[in-house]
């Protein structure tokens, strides 16, 4: 049971970081450049994710779950900051900015406490 949670948490830490990465480096491009101020958000978060990840198979899980804790932690703060003070205030924000680092933070979480 205890190697079911690892591997599920790999699979959702591994669908995280190709999603971020698709979206910003395929669909990003089409609405603002990646040098932007939200273009580097991205960039980092996508590489913070790609750390934790690779942090997350070797044996050096307490940092991997730290990155992975800060990446959910920045996309909520991001969401407070940026998209929660828009005048154009939407959930579909929260839910396209924030659950999926969420759950990247989640699965970093349960890999560290479960290894």
């Amino acid at each position: 049971m205890k190697s079911l949670f690892v591997v599920l948490s790999s699979m959702v830490m591994i669908a995280y970081v190709a999603y971020r990465g698709f979206t910003t480096f395929v669909i990003l491009p089409f609405t603002e450049p990646l040098v932007s101020r939200d273009g580097l958000y991205f960039l980092l978060l996508v590489f913070a994710a790609t750390v934790s990840t690779v942090l997350s198979f070797s044996t050096r899980k307490e940092i991997a779950a730290s990155l992975a804790t800060a990446v959910g932690i920045a996309a909520l703060c991001f969401w407070v900051i940026v998209i929660f003070r828009s005048p154009w205030r939407t959930w579909s924000g929260f839910i396209w900015f924030v659950v999926p680092e969420g759950c990247f933070a989640l699965a970093g979480v349960c890999k560290w406490w479960m290894d």
